[in-house]
């Protein structure tokens, strides 16, 4: 592509992805697309409400940034599918990564991001920021978890290449993260700065393995992580803002020519620690072909100045800030001149979706002793457990849904709703509190984080076997949980705090089907629970 009819401030505004607020284009969007020549939006669950309304907003932001720049947009999301999704109920969210993988099929890894690519693609959305290359290696992070495909690189590598198969089979820009690895922390970029201390020869053989086998693949796009790597990186610069990691390490050693996204940089590890407009600037200038500002702030408009000023100035390489250009308008030349022209797809395609995906989500259920089936729950059931726990910023919230109360609706019996980390005498009171009880069915919530979850398990199974009535324990989220429970108790990974997930664990219980996930490589995150 030639860019040397474009003005200064048409380039800038194709290195920027901004994100805004309602379910139309706001004012603000349409000022900044406008007056910056902004070229690229992000989307989140807040953003849509309905298929139509979504597919309806989409035809409007290409109209308005084809109509103000002279190029279409990329309109991306973060659809990872799991705790991670951001489509609206009457559309079809996927399960997450570590689900799907617990089958030991990359097929319905490649089947659940079929059916992402052809729900994105019916309102418009054509980047999807998926699949997580991650590794979960460090049992308390608490922002990647069950996002990833697996605790071990080896594992990671074949369930990532069926997704971007199947993307790049559908016509869909995928984008893999968060380079060069966000496994291997306790520390949640979303609020704080977070630092691997590990050596070259170190990620090399663990955390780039997945990077550099999608990069093999021909992945289109990786993301940034907000993580220093003084290892790789001697200035106090995380990754986003090393041209070190980022042309170094990614271009040149693992021969990336795709487009280097940056993750959201109103996220406090660049908020807090170097500012957004200044965190931008030192972003574009390591290699980052985009960098993303998800929510309207003030920083939007000052982050594009601050480029602009930097322009003027010849901060930056020249050269490399129009290959950057060139590069972006490629990809949007392959990836995003697809339009909402097309008839939209027949009532019987979307059902043959939904029931794909349901039946994705019961065979990914997993049980500690694979294959087992749980304990009858007989007439009086009592179901306890706390409202969802957003473990991370990037997840979904589950704030209208309650489990304990959705099962006792289900199987009828009684049920409580616990604290998210319930104290001594809060776990006193909910088993003080159990009724005559024909079994005990308890949901955590990433319970190895608020170890009060696994207390509460450990009373409520001691009260069940003294009543000498079954008890079972579901991990609504990340599936350590289990490995934290008393030998003798029954254990099922639900993987995700959400509807399609309980549905599918009640059909377990119905006896009408069984889980066959495997549970994942517990000597890796197994913990004491005295510890």
């Amino acid at each position: 592509m030639n860019v040397c009819g474009m003005t200064v401030k048409q380039k800038i505004g194709q290195r920027f992805a901004i994100g805004f607020s309602g379910t139309k284009a706001s004012a603000e969007l349409c000022r900044l697309v406008r007056e910056y020549k902004v070229g690229n939006v992000i989307l989140f669950g807040d953003n849509l409400e309905s298929a139509s309304q979504a597919r309806a907003l989409c035809r409007d932001i290409q109209e308005l940034v084809r109509g103000e720049t002279g190029y279409p947009a990329f309109i991306a999301i973060d659809q990872e599918g799991g705790s991670v999704t951001r489509l609206p109920p009457d559309m079809v969210n996927v399960p997450g990564a570590m689900a799907l993988a617990s089958t030991g099929k990359p097929d319905n890894v490649f089947l659940a991001a079929q059916i992402t690519a052809a729900e994105l693609r019916r309102i418009g959305v054509n980047l999807n920021l998926a699949p997580v290359l991650d590794i979960n290696c460090n049992k308390d992070n608490p922002v990647i978890g069950n996002r990833s495909y697996a605790t071990a690189a080896e594992r990671v590598v074949p369930f990532a290449a069926a997704a971007i198969r199947a993307y790049e089979e559908a016509g869909l820009m995928c984008c893999g993260k968060h380079f060069p690895g966000h496994g291997d922390t306790a520390v949640d970029s979303h609020l704080a700065l977070p630092l691997v201390n590990r050596k070259q020869e170190e990620l090399d053989a663990r955390e780039l393995v997945p990077f550099r086998a999608a990069v093999a693949a021909g992945i289109p796009a990786i993301m940034t992580t907000h993580i220093l790597f003084p290892q790789l990186e001697n200035e106090r610069l995380p990754a986003t803002m090393s041209g070190k990691i980022l042309k170094g390490l990614l271009r040149e050693k693992l021969g990336f020519d795709g487009l280097i996204l940056s993750d959201g940089m109103e996220m406090k590890a660049v908020k807090d620690f170097y500012g957004i407009p200044k965190g931008c600037a030192l972003a574009l200038s390591a290699g980052v072909d985009i960098v993303f500002i998800c929510h309207e702030s003030p920083d939007m408009e000052a982050s594009l100045r601050e480029i602009n000023t930097a322009c003027e100035k010849d901060s930056f390489d020249a050269g490399e800030f129009d290959d950057s250009v060139e590069r972006i308008l490629w990809y949007k030349e392959q990836y995003a001149a697809f339009g909402l022209d097309a008839e939209e797809e027949t009532v019987e395609d979307i059902s043959r979706r939904k029931e794909q995906n349901a039946a994705l989500m019961q065979i990914a259920l997993a049980s500690r002793e694979n294959g087992k089936a749980p304990p009858p729950l007989s007439e009086r059931p009592f179901f306890a457990g706390s409202l969802a726990c957003r473990p991370t910023l990037a997840s979904s919230s589950q704030d209208s849904l309650s489990f304990a109360q959705w099962f006792a609706k289900k199987f009828g019996g009684s049920f409580h709703e616990t604290p998210v980390n319930p104290n001594t005498d809060e776990i006193a009171r909910i088993v003080s509190t159990l009724p005559e009880a024909s079994s005990v069915v308890l949901g955590t919530c990433n319970g190895h984080l608020n170890r009060g979850q696994i207390d509460l398990a450990y009373a409520l199974f001691e009260a069940a076997q003294m009543r000498k009535i079954p008890f079972a324990c579901l991990a609504l989220q990340n599936p350590w949980d289990l490995s934290l429970l008393p030998p003798q108790a029954y254990g099922m990974a639900l993987w995700e705090y959400s509807l399609k997930s309980f549905q599918a664990a009640a059909a377990v219980f119905r006896g009408e089907c069984t889980p066959c996930g495997r549970f994942p490589e517990v000597k890796i995150i197994s913990l004491n629970r005295l510890e």
